[in-house]
């Protein structure tokens, strides 16, 4: 499927188009735009940060999922494939059509940055991505440097912002953590 980016696009149309599509497409505000090339460091770090979960949230309430879950945000009309996502609990789902189905309650999301998606995994999803109920927990993760920017929920408007750049720092997810050497291992920067 191609995004014509002057068209507007309504979400049932963009639902249709993605069920036939080979490639992932993300949605937002009527705008349709194929999911970017993720670079071999990207494709690392993902599995790093999945391969570390996976022991810490066995026998939990928590799961998680890789890039391949569909993340919809009813206030913005926004459609993504979030590279991690954890949710707490049973996920509750938005029936886009028989077919598919994306997430609506989200715990943590992490995002790894590229020069491509970082001014959008700021700005756009952060705006987005704030006006979910259920979310605790952002993470942007730079996948070119050591950096990890952390976001936490004090309460329903107010965020706390929180950066690692040390390989024994933890980054801590739905209460477990992680030490940012674990979550760049393999990387050579």
């Amino acid at each position: 499927m191609e995004a014509v980016a002057t068209r507007r696009y309504t979400l049932e149309e963009y639902v249709a188009l993605e069920e036939q599509a080979d490639e992932k497409h993300f949605f937002h505000e009527g705008k349709i735009a194929p999911m970017g090339y993720s670079s071999d460091e990207h494709g690392m770090i993902v599995g790093n940060i999945i391969g570390e979960l996976h022991p810490l949230l066995k026998g939990t309430d928590y799961r998680k999922y890789p890039s391949d879950r569909m993340l919809f945000v009813p206030d913005c009309q926004l459609n993504y494939y979030p590279d991690v996502m954890v949710v707490k609990g049973q996920p509750v789902f938005h029936q886009h059509s028989a077919r598919m189905k994306a997430t609506l309650n989200p715990f943590a999301i992490l995002e790894v940055l590229s020069e491509t998606t970082e001014e959008v995994d700021r700005v756009q999803k952060w705006r987005c991505y704030r006006m979910i109920p259920s979310l605790q927990q952002y993470f942007m993760i730079a996948q070119d440097r050591m950096y990890i920017e952390v976001f936490n929920r004090i309460d329903e408007r107010r965020w706390e912002n929180t950066y690692l750049d040390s390989p024994q720092q933890k980054l801590r997810i739905a209460g477990f953590d992680i030490t940012v050497s674990e979550i760049y291992r393999g990387i050579a920067f």
